[in-house]
């Protein structure tokens, strides 16, 4: 199965690269890698992919508008999304989209690696259809790798800017919330993930792969 990876971040395209290719059980060749959208879809006139993986965020576009590129450029290859999100609209977007799959960060590579083996069966014939039975399984892998619940978009931009150094006054004015939401929701992901400090809830976020550590709030 040829394979394409596309993600802004180098060492995550090199993870992915690295354990989908030493998996025998699979048989996979990562062919191209792609750091935005714009680039993702040049690559696609050069090699010919089986499946793309394409992370939700990224530069330049989303993984709901960029898989329906893709499948357009490429109508015989299948896409996966990979992501942080697990929300039934966002789900439902990508699965719209024509996405084969969809596999957040926290649920881990079994899931992933399930995902492709059924495409390697099918050849690419199974789709996943409804958001809710997809977002319901998610969860409960997550909950068997012992890995905290995603965030919800919302939550997701108030902590990568208190990451990147930004007030609540900032992170306010930058997604149009009062102070006093922001102080909600930050105290809400505390009692999430079981941190008593912002600090402790930042490193928290990064462990569990919920936030990048090398977020810039002039990307967020």
């Amino acid at each position: 199965m040829k394979v394409c990876i596309v993600d802004d971040h180098e060492i995550v395209r090199e993870g992915l690269r690295r354990v989908l290719t030493d998996d025998r059980a699979l048989d996979i060749d990562v062919v191209g890698e792609a750091s935005s959208g714009d680039s993702a879809l040049e690559m696609l006139t050069r090699v010919t992919p089986d499946v793309v993986l394409v992370d939700y965020r990224l530069p330049d576009t989303t993984g709901d508008v960029l898989c329906a590129q893709i499948l357009k450029a490429a109508p015989d290859c299948a896409v996966i999304v990979l992501t942080t999100y697990l929300s039934d609209d966002v789900v439902q977007r990508c699965l719209d989209a024509g996405a084969h799959g969809y596999v957040t960060k926290a649920s881990g590579l079994d899931e992933l690696r399930r995902v492709l083996q059924d495409l390697q069966l099918t050849g690419g014939g199974a789709r996943e259809r409804s958001s809710s039975a997809l977002v319901k399984r998610l969860h409960e892998t997550e909950g068997k790798t012992g890995t905290p619940r995603v965030l919800t978009p919302q939550q997701e931009r108030v902590l990568e800017l208190v990451a990147a150094g930004c007030t609540y006054a900032e992170i306010g004015k930058r997604l149009h919330i009062s102070e006093s939401t922001v102080r909600f929701h930050i105290q809400r992901l505390k009692e999430r993930l079981g941190a008593r400090t912002t600090t402790e809830l930042i490193a928290t976020a990064i462990r569990s792969a919920l936030i990048r550590p090398d977020v810039d709030s002039s990307n967020v």
